[in-house]
């Protein structure tokens, strides 16, 4: 591990600059990590702290440095670099802790991409989410696969997405390879991965992105509304187990062919006695896929530009009726009797009556 970094040059925005900026943010937005809160950049084995309460943790710049490179997730990280992230709490020292595993090209490391700082930035909000909101760290948690994980990943997406539109404004697209309704709702049933199933929780956030004055939000006000989005949206564990077990035929055909998967997703879909969650399900991720045309890691979707269109066509057409009728989406409603037609009256002894 290196010496914490310096400020550097403003005239470029390296690593340095954007991780030493979140760091000092974080701090600032929330105070009672303040001298608490160590980031770790893996991929410059640096480690970035607005300042470290010595009294509070037994740490200084230095000593800190030896404790990053002798600390569990850092040995985990080096094996794995498919570990992309992580956020973590040392009680005893009173430590927040978010590692960042994510490989930058040595060619961005002194002038990052937008995309770039967009995808750092949206991770490390996710993790810094976890260390500083409220339900942000999942309580009686027994396994990896708990569903109690949910609320501390829901609101963490949440934070993140909030965060995203903060900057970068609401029509900026957070295409972001783990975190998005579509990928969520991926990974959800060809990954199997229930624990971080948020994608109720950011379709709500984006459905409603253009109703919430975001740059009025307060530091305070933000870590709120991502947490109330997390409890309002979030499925609860019956409907999660009824979609993996629902949605195991579109992840055979997702196995054997992409392509055959994204029409087993459609067929799903858009049957007509699809069911309410299975409908809200898999149009999000139906949705994501078309819109992006391509599959979240990339990949092109090879189908024909006519059969994705028509897709897209009768997609949008049952979305609408779904937006229109919410809960009460594929019940039967009362019929409200239509007003008389204009000019359809006559008069009767001076009153007015339907002819």
């Amino acid at each position: 591990m290196q010496a914490l970094p310096s400020s550097p040059s403003p005239e470029k925005k390296s690593l340095s600059d954007i991780f030493n900026k979140f760091a000092e943010d974080a701090v600032e937005r929330f105070p009672h990590l303040k001298g608490q809160l160590l980031v770790v950049n893996m991929d410059e084995k640096k480690v970035y702290a607005k300042d470290i309460d010595t009294q509070k943790t037994g740490l200084t710049k230095q000593t800190a440095l030896d404790y990053i490179s002798k600390h569990p997730l850092t040995k985990a990280m080096e094996q794995d670099k498919g570990m992309s992230s992580a956020a973590t709490r040392d009680e005893k020292r009173n430590l927040k802790l978010v590692f960042m595993n994510e490989s930058v090209s040595p060619a961005e490391r002194d002038n990052v991409s937008k995309e770039t700082e967009q995808h750092l930035l949206y991770v490390m909000d996710h993790e810094l989410a976890h260390t500083a909101i409220k339900d942000g760290f999942s309580k009686d948690v027994k396994s990896a696969y708990d569903y109690n994980i949910l609320l501390g990943e829901s609101v963490a997406d949440a934070y993140a997405q909030i965060r995203h539109y903060q900057r970068f404004g609401v029509d900026d697209y957070a295409n972001n390879k783990y975190v998005s309704p579509a990928g969520r709702a991926e990974n959800f049933i060809l990954g199997g991965d229930s624990v971080h199933f948020t994608s109720f929780v950011l379709d709500a956030i984006n459905k409603l992105k253009h109703e919430i004055d975001f740059d009025s939000l307060t530091p305070q006000q933000t870590a709120d509304l991502a947490r109330r989005f997390a409890l309002e949206y979030m499925p609860p564990k019956r409907v999660v187990q009824d979609l993996s077990w629902s949605f195991a035929p579109v992840r055979n055909a997702f196995r054997r062919n992409p392509a055959d998967g994204i029409k087993a997703l459609a067929d799903k879909t858009l049957d007509p006695n699809a069911d309410y969650y299975t409908f809200k399900f898999g149009s999000m991720w139906l949705r994501g896929l078309l819109e992006m045309d391509a599959f979240p890691d990339g990949r092109p979707i090879n189908l024909p530009k006519p059969y994705l269109d028509d897709l897209s066509s009768k997609l949008k057409d049952r979305e609408e009726k779904f937006e229109k009728k919410g809960l009460l989406f594929d019940m039967p409603t009362v019929q409200k009797p239509k007003p008389p037609a204009a000019g359809n009256v006559a008069k009767f002894n001076g009153f007015k009556s339907a002819a």
